[in-house]
């Protein structure tokens, strides 16, 4: 029969650069959290470990921004993302249809030295006026830079998070959009901001079916790093009895 609930084990399965004791200390809040947001079948359980033992090994992860000038146009720089950065040129691709290159945020090139190399100034710039970020003098978007087991980011996503906290622990009210560094100084919040980003992309309906493309999609918003996932969601299958 089929394991519905996270074990030690199950973890183990997902990522090995983790200790015994490391697992034990995060696996009450798994499976608390698991509960509360209704990663309660073997699926559900499978695709959720395989997608968060990828994406960052179980462990609270701060968004950097420390990025050199390429690497900063070629990740913000272009419309469109990275797959439309030149890295003969140094510059966007050429729109055929304007022969201009297809930049998005021309100051990562003309403002480049103001940028590169200043996490603070560069995600204020590039988060502002989105996410529900204020504008870049606002500093939000660094503020509310990506945070948490998956990158949780915005300013209106960590009021979201605070909701949905509330909503299914109401015994500990948290503000995250006051205190948006509790999603790495606590490891409890950093569990529970992956259950809730599982849950507001809807991810349990592709889990269901058992397709880790779409799960993938709905995680990572591509297909990157697909085959690591689905290595990973064998081992755990086996663990919990689904082979």
């Amino acid at each position: 029969m089929a394991n519905s609930t996270i074990t030690l084990e199950a973890l183990k399965a997902a990522d090995t650069s983790n200790d015994d004791a490391y697992y034990r200390s995060i696996l009450p809040g798994m499976q608390t959290y698991a509960t509360a947001y209704a990663v309660n079948t073997g699926l559900r359980i499978a695709h959720f470990l395989s997608q968060i033992g990828h994406e960052s090994g179980f462990k609270a992860v701060l968004e950097n921004g420390n990025y050199s000038a390429p690497r900063m146009q070629e990740i913000f720089g272009c419309k469109g993302g990275p797959k439309n950065f030149d890295k003969i040129t140094g510059d966007a691709k050429i729109d055929p249809a304007t022969q201009r290159p297809m930049r998005l945020r021309d100051k990562l090139w003309t403002q480049a030295k103001d940028y590169a190399g200043n996490p603070s100034k560069l995600l204020s710039y590039v988060y502002a006026g989105r996410l529900g970020n204020g504008d870049e003098a606002s500093g939000d978007g660094f503020k509310y830079r990506g945070r948490g087991m998956i990158q949780l980011t915005g300013k209106s996503n960590y009021q979201k998070f605070s909701d949905a906290h509330h909503a299914h622990l109401k015994t500990d009210p948290q503000d995250f959009v006051a205190n948006p560094d509790l999603l790495v100084s606590n490891i409890g919040y950093a569990v529970e901001s992956a259950f809730y980003f599982w849950d507001s992309a809807n991810v349990a309906v592709s889990a269901d079916a058992d397709d880790i493309n779409a799960v993938t999609l709905k995680i990572n918003g591509g297909l990157n790093g697909l085959d690591d996932r689905r290595a990973r969601l064998i081992k755990i299958k086996a663990v919990l009895g689904l082979t």
